[in-house]
């Protein structure tokens, strides 16, 4: 039997390794914006009635993604385990590294997974039937061309393949994204979710936009109910908040250069990143994670190939703490 996998943002068990209280820590080991949409009071009436469809999140967020053909569900991880029950078996390629969850369930279901370097697609691509690119990528940051893409999606789609891509981390840089191309097109499916770029992970709310017959045949294996009332109150609401929107994605990219610029004294040619985090393959991940762990900062590392990845911190006081840290380790 397949082992699920472990995600990287397991604090509560870093505190109790470390013997560090857990409000006393600095989490950076998360892709989440630290400074999330602010909820306003949730109505009474959303925690007592069951989720309606007409409640304005579809409309919200068909002008939020510039496109009609959209399915909410429970974050991406709904559709990431509900995808692969919607293909006979296949050969399924992931570009890698990648976010694990996708290898796990498409294996779970008896496709064929296949682990691709980024520089041996297309080598691989005339066997595929499915491939599946996080763009920007999770989490070595690379973000893949629209016309390279869609080259790809070409190739697949004229055998009846899918290919699959992941935005959770494209909401910044809604210029990138393939999107637009989805009514253009079949066999193409695009996700995104509301847990990074508004800082909502904890809602599970999320977005499929492809064909509307896959659509449906998603929906038909989620059931009724699928995402609760209050996170589509919540969704509609900040999905709707233009002004918070740009203010937001002006603010991140200022705090991402200021990331990347502390994180370049461990090496200042390999530093890659998004609006979100920063990563940098480190054959020292392991000791640079418990020298900061000693001192209640919690970063993710990666085994192969070893690499970190570092979130936002929440304050200037933080980026400064951080800042010192890495430069001592460095030394």
């Amino acid at each position: 039997m397949l082992q699920p996998p472990t995600h990287g943002g397991n604090l509560r068990q870093a505190a109790q390794q470390y013997q560090i209280p857990f409000e006393n820590w600095i989490d950076l080991s998360t892709g989440i914006n630290p400074h999330a949409w602010k909820i306003p009071k949730i109505p009474d009436y959303v925690w007592q009635r069951l989720p309606e469809e007409q409640d304005g999140l579809l409309e919200a967020a068909q002008q939020y993604y510039a496109t009609d053909t959209i399915l909410a569900v429970a974050g991406s991880q709904a559709a990431i385990q509900t995808l692969p029950a919607c293909r006979e078996p296949s050969r399924v390629g992931i570009i890698s590294p990648a976010y694990a969850e996708y290898a796990y369930w498409w294996q779970q279901m008896g496709h064929e997974v296949i682990a691709i370097p980024r520089q041996h697609i297309e080598r691989y691509l005339p066997d595929l039937d499915v491939l599946i690119v996080i763009n920007p990528n999770n989490p070595d940051a690379f973000c893949y061309s629209c016309e390279t893409l869609l080259q790809w999606h070409q190739q697949l789609s004229a055998r009846g393949g899918w290919l699959i891509v992941d935005e959770a981390f494209m909401d910044s840089t809604p210029e990138n994204s393939l999107i637009p191309y989805v009514n253009q097109t079949s066999k193409l499916i695009i996700l995104r979710s509301l847990g990074k770029f508004f800082g909502l992970a904890g809602i599970r709310l999320g977005f499929v936009i492809s064909h509307p017959a896959l659509l449906e045949q998603i929906q038909q294996k989620l059931g009724s109910w699928a995402t609760s009332h209050p996170a589509r109150w919540i969704g509609k609401h900040a999905l709707c908040d233009q002004t918070w929107q740009n203010k937001t994605r002006q603010k991140l990219k200022q705090s991402a250069r200021q990331l990347q610029q502390l994180v370049s004294c461990l090496d200042n040619h390999n530093v890659t990143a998004t609006s979100l985090f920063a990563y940098l393959p480190f054959e020292y991940a392991q000791a640079l994670q418990d020298y900061l762990a000693k001192q209640s900062i919690w970063i993710r590392i990666f085994e192969q190939p070893q690499a970190i990845r570092i979130g936002l911190p929440r304050s200037q006081k933080e980026y400064d703490l951080l800042g010192s840290l890495l430069e001592r380790f460095s030394a």
